[in-house]
């Protein structure tokens, strides 16, 4: 398991082939985002053989545009991966983003548990 402080953490699962990470703060600021993001392009580099990216975002719960902005921006990077990029959230914070940015929708599959994630990834 990679991580970094009390903002992130990531956890390969060999079985399946799936990244998953974890922004672990209800809110962060930009300089956070910007630390995680920087985090997430070398933590990638060690997992070479993932297949899907899952991001587990159930402890956020304040809507942010840093937070808007680390989805966003690793976009790029996740998108690299042969699979899903997936993004786990409670329902309140769907809401909350898609009011903000739905266009971000066209981009990630959203679940409400990580099994359900990990599900998905398996009928795919």
């Amino acid at each position: 398991m990679s991580q970094l402080n009390d903002l992130y953490s990531s956890e390969f699962l060999n079985d399946n082939a799936i990244l998953i990470g974890k922004i672990k703060k209800p809110s962060i600021t930009k300089e956070e985002a910007n630390q995680i993001l920087d985090f997430v392009k070398q933590d990638m580099q060690n997992y070479p053989d993932h297949q899907h990216f899952i991001l587990d975002v159930l402890s956020v719960q304040e809507v942010s545009n840093p937070i808007i902005g680390v989805l966003m921006k690793a976009l790029q990077f996740w998108k690299k991966t042969r699979g899903y990029a997936l993004l786990v959230m409670t329902d309140d914070l769907l809401q909350k983003i898609m009011i903000e940015q739905p266009a971000m929708f066209d981009f990630f599959a959203v679940f409400h548990t990580v099994d359900e994630a990990i599900a998905f990834t398996k009928k795919a």
